[in-house]
């Protein structure tokens, strides 16, 4: 497994300068940094500092004692107190620790731009220092990567929130679309039941898919089947926003040709993806309890238990990986032999998706934090972001898990069949920049998973711009704040699960629910409509 390192002129740049800040530094002593942050001969911190973290990795007993995450803690010479958040409750548990001031030193938090206001109005975030890009020049760089992060200090006066780049230097399309929207299907048993293998397919004829497999039952796994895998939240993805591109909350309320705002979820298409997610439950496509399920509830019926024919999967190449070691681990096959990727279109043949603006969540400080504590998160989080930092954590330990051939190329040291994540399990300092970045270019993934995402990057990107219904990233919309728009939030996997479930007539039922969401919805579009630019 071999990768070209490239290093963009952007990058190279980035790192004369930061040599340039460094040693500026050095000229002019350390009157800047605090008491508890001043090193040793050695370049060691020399007090030790204990830190509280929260985030989506599920760390158990006896994970941080590996060599990894000792590396990390030696480096900085911190203890932590890590707190792990379940991701259904994710959006609770923060709003809870934010408004009682119970907020972890650091925490992932999935930005929501109205509480984000909000929060710093109230004081509930921490300010950082006006100065901090200077010290932290692999963070400001990325951070720039954002455009949310500039855009919130215009708004708020300061930087209170770092918003997580997906993208640094791989993007892997333009335009870029979010990575939902690709589904895995067991290959295998669509040869068996006939049906065709293509790099795209309608709502409808994966319902068909699964009819098929319902009614010949290729895996001969009974009663267990799952022809659909999909919880709540993938049957909104893969048949309403299908459908319908302005389905979802992160493009509810659009600009129509008309020139004037809009709510998506009762347009017409929303209409028709709900009609194709209705009908695949009536035929027990679905799950009759996939509403109930939460995390990996649905993915595991196709990856652990093998009894399901279709999954939401996702575009990155990680995932795939993580499909094939999960497969193997479990079901003791070969992935390669029984999966197909691909992506999904609305009945009407057109595709649609969401232009992915450059983040994804974003981190968040105690507004209490000392100022020891948050200058060794950031030493911490601008070394995760570097070079050194990327590799260590995508790849492992130079010579060890990793090395570079004699055509300077990277090459896995780490045994076939064996993940990083095996090795080192519950790797959650890569607080920053996420893993997508580097996912387009790492040699622990198999190339072809990594050529096979970005070939679907591509497609997505194509079909959205010929003939294809992407919802633009409107700014205007994103950072709009209003109270009559933060009460227009709605859980919309939620909202259209109950749709499907509801006795009568799915249009009727459909009218009265737009009908009953007007109050809260017409105010924001009276907004939007009347917003001075």
């Amino acid at each position: 497994m071999k990768t070209k390192w490239q290093i963009s002129g952007k990058a190279l740049l980035a790192v004369s300068m930061s040599m340039v800040l460094a040693l500026s530094a050095c000229s002019k002593g350390d009157s800047g940094s605090s008491a508890s942050d001043q090193k040793d001969e050695n370049g060691n911190y020399k007090t030790q500092l204990t830190i509280s973290a929260a985030n989506l990795t599920n760390v158990k007993d006896g994970d941080l004692n590996n060599d990894f995450h000792k590396f990390w803690t030696d480096k900085f010479n911190i203890k932590w107190e890590y707190n792990y958040i379940e991701w259904d409750s994710w959006a609770e548990k923060l709003r809870l620790w934010i408004n009682s001031g119970d907020l972890p030193d650091v925490a992932v938090w999935n930005y929501v731009h109205g509480d984000a206001m909000n929060y710093i109005d109230q004081g509930l975030l921490y300010k950082f220092p006006d100065d901090w890009k200077t010290r932290w020049p692999n963070v400001a760089a990325a951070y720039k990567l954002t455009g949310l992060g500039d855009k919130l200090e215009e708004l708020a006066g300061g930087t209170y929130i770092l918003p997580r780049p997906i993208y640094n230097e791989n993007k892997p399309a333009d335009p870029l679309t979010n990575q939902i929207g690709v589904i895995a299907i067991r290959k295998d048993w669509a040869k068996d039941v006939g049906f065709e293998l293509k790099d795209v397919y309608t709502t409808s004829e994966l319902n068909d898919y699964a009819r098929l497999v319902k009614e010949k039952d290729p895996g001969k796994v009974g009663n267990k089947l799952v022809p659909l895998a999909y919880n709540s939240a993938d049957a909104l993805t893969t048949f309403v926003m299908a459908n319908s591109e302005h389905s979802r909350v992160e493009s509810a309320f659009y600009k129509g040709e008309d020139g004037k705002y809009h709510w998506g979820p009762a347009d017409p298409e929303t209409l028709t993806g709900l009609k194709v997610m209705q009908q695949a439950y009536k035929e027990k496509l679905l799950d009759p309890e996939f509403y109930t399920w939460k995390n990996s509830e649905g993915t595991d019926k196709f990856r652990v238990n093998g009894v399901a024919a279709v999954m939401s999967l996702g575009g990155l190449a990680s995932y795939r990986q993580d499909l094939n070691t999960n497969m193997k681990k479990n079901l003791g096959v070969e992935s390669d032999d029984l999966v197909h990727t691909a992506i999904v279109t609305g009945d009407d043949g057109k595709y649609r998706n969401l232009e992915q603006a450059n983040y994804w969540s974003a981190l968040i400080f105690n507004p209490k934090i000392s100022k020891e504590k948050f200058e060794r998160i950031m030493d911490l989080i601008d070394y995760s972001v570097s070079k050194d930092g990327q590799l260590l954590l995508n790849m492992g330990f130079k010579d060890k898990d990793w090395k570079y051939d004699e055509n300077n190329e990277l090459v896995s040291l780490l045994p076939e069949g064996t993940s990083l994540e095996d090795k080192y399990p519950s790797r959650f300092e890569g607080l920053y920049l996420l893993g997508d970045d580097f996912s387009v270019v790492n040699p622990l993934i198999k190339k072809e998973y990594r050529d096979r995402a970005v070939e679907l990057f591509k497609e997505k990107a194509k079909l959205s711009t010929e003939g294809g219904k992407m919802a633009e990233y409107d700014w205007d919309v994103q950072l709009y704040d209003s109270k009559a728009k933060n009460q227009a939030g709605f859980d919309y996997a939620t909202e259209y699960t109950n749709l499907i479930l509801q006795p009568g007539d799915l249009e009727a039922n459909w009218k009265k629910w737009v009908e009953s969401k007007q109050s809260l919805v017409q105010p924001v579009l009276d907004e939007l409509n009347n917003m001075k630019k």
